[in-house]
């Protein structure tokens, strides 16, 4: 578990690392002292800012959320580039979470089948590439760890210490106990029924023996696989003879942003992909440059498919992406018409995990006149959005730079979980997957 005896570790740690880097290990210190005083949480992260592009999904799926079936032969692949370009002993374990990821009380010896923590020892150079970096590769379960038990899990990736991690994901194991019948629907407010997408949906719990389904269910939601404004902790609203309703009226919304994802295209560093307008390619670096982008203009929806903010890798020159798709400078420009008073502007995407930090945070130009940033990101297909935040409250708000549309086509999923009286832990007792499009009411 992740924890803080005492300042020695602080002491120890920064040592361990150079001066440059000193702003992303004060950030992971302080996020550390959070966890330890709020009841830690886990969430994904990285720690190491040599650490790029790290990816969790079933294999054959690489744009899926890390979750498999227990009854299933089903594997997860982790993937994850070191762009210190030296290779290292990088060790893994698996801590077992609540529903809301906090740990739970069991010991590991409890969940894990095997060793408590395995040796990460698939990796390769990277070949034909400008930016030099280390690829390593892992599946799990394996031979050496299995899981027991269904419900929330995190991977730690470490180095020495798994209590200095260099980053965390977070993945489930599912039964399939249940049936869930879910659909999306207009939201039932009339002023809010252009901007607001409910999902609605009924458990039928037939042969499942529920004692207390108000205090032994409940149900996560989430819009494109996202954590940050997923809906948690949801109990039934209605209880018949096995079957649990969870139709609320606007509890389970989510905002309908944007006519889809803005994306932009860098499979390839030959020739420009859609939405780029430049290279640079230098003998040390490469330089793309996006299209400028402005507010989404409030006009009629219109369909375009897109990867619901997800991202892959892949480069169209070399076969062998996970070690040939090269690193390049991505130049974000976002023409709002003018400079803030109060705010900034982020970009986010799954590539960041959605979340506004000083890595997402955008700078005004002032000869551009236009908010900039610059993101290191793996050549590939990536879906993003703007994102304003009133830094004085601390609200986000998309309205203003994507819109709302209701008919925006977006995925939802659906986790319930189980806790019967005494367990010390929440059973993953389903998943389901809809579509905003496809199971519209």
């Amino acid at each position: 578990m992740l924890k803080i005896s005492n300042f020695h570790f602080l002491e120890r740690y920064l040592l361990y690392v150079d001066m440059q880097n000193m702003k992303h290990i004060l950030g992971a210190i302080l996020l550390l002292f959070h966890w330890q005083a709020n009841a830690l949480t886990y969430i994904d992260a990285v720690f190491n800012p040599k650490i790029k592009t790290v990816q969790f999904f079933p294999k054959g799926a690489d744009m899926a959320m890390p979750i498999i079936d227990m009854n299933a032969n089903d594997v997860l692949e982790l993937h994850f580039d070191d762009l210190s370009n030296t290779p290292k002993s990088y060790y893994y374990t698996v801590i077992q979470c609540q529903a809301d990821w906090t740990p739970t009380s069991m010991n590991q010896m409890e969940y894990i089948d095997g060793f408590m923590e395995g040796n990460i020892t698939d990796y390769d150079y990277s070949n034909g590439t400008i930016v030099p970096y280390v690829h390593y590769k892992l599946e799990f379960p394996n031979n050496d760890m299995q899981i027991n038990r269904s419900g929330n899990y995190v991977l730690l990736v470490y180095e020495s210490n798994k209590e200095n991690p260099i980053f965390v994901r977070r993945f489930m194991l599912a039964e399939s106990n249940v049936v869930i019948d879910a659909n999306v629907a207009y939201t039932r407010s009339l002023s809010n029924r252009d901007k607001l997408q409910e999902v609605i949906f009924k458990v039928n719990y037939k042969g499942l023996n529920i004692n207390n389904p108000q205090t032994e269910i409940q149900a996560t939601v989430l819009q494109n696989y996202r954590w940050d404004n997923a809906k948690t902790k949801i109990r039934p609203q209605f209880i018949g003879l096995n079957e649990l309703n969870f139709d609320f009226n606007g509890v389970l919304t989510f905002p309908s942003v944007g006519r889809e994802f803005r994306f932009f295209d860098v499979r390839s560093l030959r020739f420009r992909g859609q939405n780029v307008r430049a290279f640079d390619i230098r003998d040390d670096e490469n330089n793309v440059y996006l299209l400028y982008d402005r507010p989404t203009p409030q006009n009629k929806y219109q369909m375009v498919r897109d990867l619901n903010g997800q991202f892959y890798i892949e480069n169209l020159d070399n076969p062998y992406y996970n070690t040939g798709a090269d690193y390049a400078n991505v130049h974000f420009n976002f023409d709002f018409g003018g400079k803030l008073d109060v705010g900034n502007f982020y970009v986010l995407g799954a590539f960041n995990n959605w979340t506004c930090n000083d890595d997402s945070k955008m700078y005004y130009d002032v000869l551009d006149k236009s908010y900039a940033l610059n993101l290191l990101l793996k050549q590939g297909m990536y879906n993003y959005t703007y994102v304003y935040k009133n830094e004085q409250t601390n609200t986000t708000d998309t309205y203003i730079t994507e819109g709302y549309y209701p008919e925006t086509e977006n995925d939802y999923t659906i986790l319930l979980y189980y806790t019967p009286f005494g367990e010390r832990f929440d059973r993953l007792i389903a998943v389901k997957h809809i579509n905003s499009i496809i199971n519209r009411l």
